[in-house]
């Protein structure tokens, strides 16, 4: 073969192979137009498209941003918040448990200085006893007062689950040998308790703590909320309020009885993380000085 026929037979090869590229290029670009992302890409995106709808949903210009001393906190949420006769400024607390405490055992009971009940909607209270204590908790103003009658009622649904619930100690017994009532009362928290005061043989006295008391609970992953407050409170009233069921969870979650002595110094709290507050109707602050 001729120099000269070798060379023809490359160049024709060279042509034919060409397209084929060409062709193998123009077949990737539309992958890399769609902009493939990576997992991690997506899921930043992901993240800023819900806290975009979490603002937009909040309405207040991003105060959810905000970090506010409790004062100036609750002040700009009755500003921006409807004044209905029944508007409470509601509380979120993040906790962090000692060791020994477990989430899903965080709960007690506080009495808080100043009554936040509601105007319109009252507690209904339900006293398990007989005889004489029966007659002093109906006259001290139970809802319904009974004794083992009442259980059958409550678990076929022809009585209403109550909001508290006290029992005298000759009455225990009726709560502790009946699962399918542990299963109705305990995750709603009234299942009977001495430690928390609902299992006492002074109904009147039990009665008026009840009637007082706030019962609170944390959700699994260690948050209690709770009702602190009418948006009607002078701010030293809201301020002994917060201090007080602060210094009751944060004692329940370093594994103490969360009993509390008068109003509490107002510190910070080892057990407790972040503070919130909100009224019925506003967005959520951080309190910066608690």
């Amino acid at each position: 073969m001729s120099l000269r026929s070798a060379r023809s037979l490359l160049s024709a090869a060279q042509h034919h192979a060409a397209p084929s590229t060409s062709r193998a290029l123009s077949s990737s670009a539309p992958a890399a137009a769609k902009g493939v992302l990576s997992p991690l890409h997506k899921t930043a995106i992901l993240r800023r498209e819900r806290a975009a709808k979490g603002a937009g949903r909040s309405g207040q210009g991003g105060n959810e941003n905000k970090v506010l001393p409790l004062e100036d906190a609750a002040k700009l949420l009755k500003e921006r918040s409807r004044k209905t006769p029944n508007a409470a400024f509601e509380i979120n607390i993040t906790t962090k448990p000692s060791g020994s405490v477990q989430l899903n055992a965080l709960r007690g009971r506080v009495f808080l200085p100043h009554s936040c009940t509601s105007s319109t909607k009252r507690e209904t209270l339900y006293v398990f006893a007989q005889g004489a204590a029966a007659q002093k908790a109906r006259d001290q103003g139970a809802d319904v007062v009974g004794g083992e009658e009442l259980i059958e009622q409550l678990l076929n649904g022809s009585l209403a689950v109550p909001d508290k619930l006290i029992t005298t100690s000759d009455m225990f017994a009726l709560f502790q040998r009946n699962p399918q009532l542990a299963r109705l009362l305990g995750p709603r928290g009234l299942m009977p308790s001495v430690k928390r005061g609902t299992v006492a043989d002074d109904v009147e006295q039990a009665i008026k703590e009840a009637r007082g008391g706030l019962d609170w609970k944390g959700d699994s992953k260690g948050v209690v909320r709770a009702a602190i407050g009418r948006l009607h409170f002078p701010p030293d009233n809201l301020a002994d309020n917060v201090h007080t069921l602060l210094a009751s969870v944060s004692d329940i979650a370093l594994g103490g009885t969360g009993a509390v002595n008068g109003v509490p110094a107002r510190v910070k709290r080892p057990a407790i993380t972040r503070v919130l507050i909100s009224s019925t109707q506003g967005p959520g602050i951080e309190l910066a000085d608690l």
